[in-house]
């Protein structure tokens, strides 16, 4: 079967992730796979994989663009089945082929005002919708979309390579014995870095702190760790492709965020034992409560309150890293996730279910 994959970019991201993983695996069961893209540093790991990679400009957002990555796509091999992250991407891949081959979107995550867009453009273009939680499926059913399309697949990772702490620390320039807290996000509203520089001063003098990510908040960033006088300690990174060795440095997460769906730089996290503090939002609290630290969202004290805990309590560190590593372990398997989809392929495509090509791989 041949399965042509769109995506905004292939960056940093939890979208990015979880497409380069499930375009991966088709690959592996003998499928003929495609990933229509925006640039990003997961691409030279898909043409590893064996998955064929088409650049088209997806991330501007004008009338315009939108028609030039639809061209673009129509130029492709015709595919059986068309898997599309998220709304803007459904919309190209829908002007490019409806009609012509059944189309799945996954729905990584919308925050509250753009649901009704989200859900009118998949009610236009979506046979299927995949979500990572149940608030968000809940949520599209909300706006119209119908229930019996919507499938929840939770996210899921392989635990990433180990990195060992003395060498990840040294090659960043940390000190050995200091706290490190790590934000591994784009640099976004949603993800909230500015309520995370306005709490870090309660540990700025015992703690360092990375910010992984980049984007177009990056000058607001800047400015705010001008603005509390934390620059000393707080490291921005920009985007990086080293995730293991960053958490392999780190001492807790930290994500501020105001909405997720199911955030992949937790599930990194908690899978590689490090604990997390994190916003009590939709997307959090359905799948991590009891593992992470929660703080309530918009609160930079109650952020505050958090990071101090983090900072002084090594026992809390070490009892939330093990609940997360044990929840990780029990709820997110990827070959579960992996399964699910091809089940989801198979029947948009017509294909009998259980019956896949293999090539050697087992799971």
């Amino acid at each position: 079967m041949r399965i042509l994959t769109v995506i905004a970019e292939l960056g940093i991201g939890g979208a990015e992730t979880i497409a380069v993983t499930l375009a991966a695996a088709a690959a592996a069961e003998g499928h003929e796979v495609w990933v229509a893209s925006g640039p990003g540093h997961r691409i030279a790991a898909l043409e590893a994989a064996g998955v064929r990679h088409v650049p088209v400009p997806l991330v501007g957002r004008g009338p315009a663009g939108l028609v030039r990555a639809a061209h673009r796509l129509r130029t492709l091999p015709q595919p059986d089945l068309v898997h599309a992250h998220n709304p803007k991407a459904s919309l190209v891949a829908g002007l490019a082929l409806g009609g012509r081959a059944p189309l799945l979107t996954t729905l990584h995550g919308v925050a509250g005002p753009d649901g009704r867009r989200a859900a009118r453009i998949l009610r236009r273009v979506s046979d299927r919708v995949a979500v990572v939680s149940p608030h968000l499926a809940e949520a599209l059913a909300d706006e119209g979309y119908p229930g019996s399309r919507i499938d929840v697949v939770p996210t899921a990772l392989e635990p990433l390579p180990s990195y060992p702490r003395e060498r990840a620390r040294a090659e960043l320039g940390l000190p050995p014995d200091v706290p490190v807290g790590l934000c591994l996000a784009r640099l976004v509203p949603q993800k909230r870095h500015d309520l995370l520089l306005a709490a870090w001063p309660a540990v700025a003098d015992r703690a360092v702190l990375l910010l992984a990510g980049d984007g177009p908040g990056r000058g607001r960033v800047l400015a705010d760790i001008d603005r509390h006088g934390i620059g000393a300690g707080v490291r921005p990174l920009g985007e990086r492709a080293d995730v293991p060795r960053l958490l392999a440095a780190s001492d807790f997460l930290v994500l501020p965020t105001d909405w997720e769906g199911l955030p992949v730089a937790v599930l990194e996290a908690l899978g590689a034992g490090v604990p997390v503090l994190a916003s009590r939002v939709s997307g959090l609290v359905e799948h991590f409560a009891g593992a992470v630290r929660l703080a309530e969202p918009g609160s930079a004290a109650a952020l505050a309150a958090g990071l101090v805990d983090l900072v002084d309590d090594a026992a809390l560190r070490a009892d939330l890293a093990w609940r997360g590593r044990a929840l990780v372990a029990d709820r997110f398997s990827r070959a579960r996730m992996v399964a699910q989809y091809d089940d989801i392929y198979l029947r948009l495509a017509g294909r009998p279910v259980g019956r896949r090509p293999r090539t050697g791989v087992t799971r």
